[in-house]
């Protein structure tokens, strides 16, 4: 017995009774390189103008229509600057919402904006006076709604391109994206905080 507990003891003096594992780090996966709802995007300055871009044109675009002369060469300037900027603003904000700006960043998405909106601001200029004149000749009221709609439409762009001309002063054609919903990006947070911390984890071994 002596000697089965003096083996025991030389036993435990060569194996210490703890050890620690360490785990290596881990890279953290780029979220914003792929495709999800970013919901976000919607409560920054550009996607409010870019809604308010799709409502304006939808009014203009009714009054055009609601008038008797909805085939005239003045009608038809009316609804091809409002039809295009409506699909030209919805295609863009749809891709801002969903990420693919954030995927396609090789484009200059900042130059491609900033040049709509100062091409459409000088269109609804036009379409105003046009729709102004063609009233002033007895168009009727639908035409005045028409007119005055649309130089309402060109402060909005005119606002939009005066901010996308100030990032462009500031940063060049670089563009900063949307965030995420505030939950979402808590949990990305989390989530890249727990993949590459490093871990320690301590083993009790008995012998």
């Amino acid at each position: 017995m002596l000697q089965l507990a003096e083996v025991t003891r030389k036993m435990e003096a060569q194996f210490p009774a703890t050890h620690t594992t360490a785990t290596a780090p881990q890279d953290a996966t780029d979220n914003t390189k792929r495709i999800y709802i970013n919901s976000g995007y919607l409560r920054t300055i550009d996607g409010r103008l870019k809604c308010a871009h799709l409502v304006i044109c939808i009014v203009v675009f009714i009054c055009t229509m609601a008038s008797h002369y909805a085939r005239s060469n003045q009608a038809n300037w009316l609804s091809f600057v409002a039809m295009g900027g409506f699909w030209t603003s919805a295609i863009l904000l749809f891709l801002f919402i969903i990420n693919v700006v954030a995927i396609l960043s090789i484009i200059p998405w900042l130059m491609l904006e900033l040049g709509y909106t100062v091409i459409w601001t000088f269109f609804w200029f036009v379409s105003g006076c046009v729709a102004a004149d063609y009233a002033m000749k007895g168009a009727g009221d639908a035409f005045a709604a028409a007119s005055f709609f649309s130089f309402v439409a060109m402060c909005i762009y005119g606002f939009s391109a005066f901010l996308f001309y100030k990032k462009w002063r500031e940063r060049g054609f670089s563009f900063s994206f949307g965030t995420r919903s505030s939950s979402n990006t808590a949990a990305a947070s989390r989530n890249t905080t727990t993949t590459t911390m490093t871990t320690t984890t301590v083993v009790q071994e008995k012998y």
